[in-house]
């Protein structure tokens, strides 16, 4: 939350200390330190813009997701920010979105203006803070992003939420068993079957059950333990036939130096073993899919003609 300015000698005006400070003011905290000639000049100047009946900032963060989320803390003090602009305070990979969803309690009736949401609701339950702004969970943030998405947009904002860590799918899974009423309900079930059902992370599920789901793919088994001498290893996908390994996830997963040392380890120990490994990330497995899938399905047929396998 922003805090009084209280010092007016820390900048020459108005406008220079809200651009100093990336939050939102409330019209009270300003003609505490401020007069209401310098607010009005600053406004009619548009260095100082009105996000929010009775809530400003400087027009340098009009787009800043902490400045938007304090302003809406501040317009509605007993609701939380949620949905996809909690997600981004939450993981700033994530996208900022164009709208901003509210949640308040019944009774809190509010006139929200353009690119603003705000849904009554029972009560609000647990809150955190991420960068200082008060938002529902982060479970409860995704599976609100979920329900105020678009169908065909749901599982994409899943499956990117899920892979930059905001929630694991068991804290969406029980939110979502605790929520009455969720749009979407039974596709949002089959996606988390697919993660109780042994994928361990998004990459995999994106790769199994999308990009690789077609006939020409059914000889790959997934998570399957090898045994490489005195190790074991557990191959993301295998191709027995073409003793080919597709390792999935990257760096993303293994970003630290034990975990890229142990990688190239692995690899080599497959190598020994006759396994040729293939490393595909999130990018590739989202953005060029058919050339992932054109990639594999060449590396078969050139594995197995050289190994005379058919």
């Amino acid at each position: 939350m922003s805090t009084l300015p209280t010092r007016r000698d820390a900048a020459p005006s108005l406008a220079a200390y809200l651009r100093d400070n990336a939050h939102a003011f409330t019209r009270a905290q300003l003609l505490g330190g401020w007069s209401r000639h310098q607010l009005d000049v600053s406004l009619s100047m548009r260095t100082v813009v009105r996000l929010l009946p009775d809530v400003y900032a400087s027009a340098d963060h009009v787009h800043n997701a902490v400045v938007k989320g304090d302003a809406l803390n501040l317009w509605a003090p007993r609701g939380l920010v949620t949905g996809r602009l909690a997600l981004h305070l939450y993981s700033s990979e994530l996208p900022t979105p164009i709208t901003a969803h509210l949640v308040v309690p019944h009774g809190d009736r509010m006139d929200a203006p353009p690119g603003i949401r705000v849904h009554q609701t029972g009560p609000l339950g647990q809150s955190c803070a991420p960068q200082a702004v008060r938002c529902t969970t982060p479970e409860r943030a995704l599976l609100d992003a979920w329900r105020y998405a678009v169908p065909r947009d749901r599982r994409d904002l899943l499956y990117e939420a899920l892979w930059s860590r905001v929630c694991t799918w068991r804290q969406l899974r029980r939110e979502a068993a605790r929520a009455p009423r969720v749009a979407g309900r039974r596709d949002l079930e089959r996606v988390l079957g697919w993660f109780a059902g042994g994928a361990t992370s998004p990459l995999e599920v994106r790769a199994q059950y999308e990009t690789f789901a077609d006939a020409r793919f059914r000889d790959f088994e997934w998570q399957v333990d090898l045994g490489l001498g005195s190790r074991r290893a557990t191959a993301d996908m295998l191709h027995r036939r073409a003793m080919l390994v597709v390792e999935l996830d990257g760096e993303r997963y293994h970003s630290s130096r034990k975990d890229l040392i142990d990688d190239r380890n692995r690899d080599v120990d497959l190598a020994a073993a006759g396994y040729l490994t293939v490393r595909l990330g999130w990018d590739d497995v989202v953005r060029r899919p058919q050339w992932c899938r054109e990639r594999l399905l060449s590396i078969i047929a050139a594995r197995l003609e050289r190994h005379g396998r058919s």
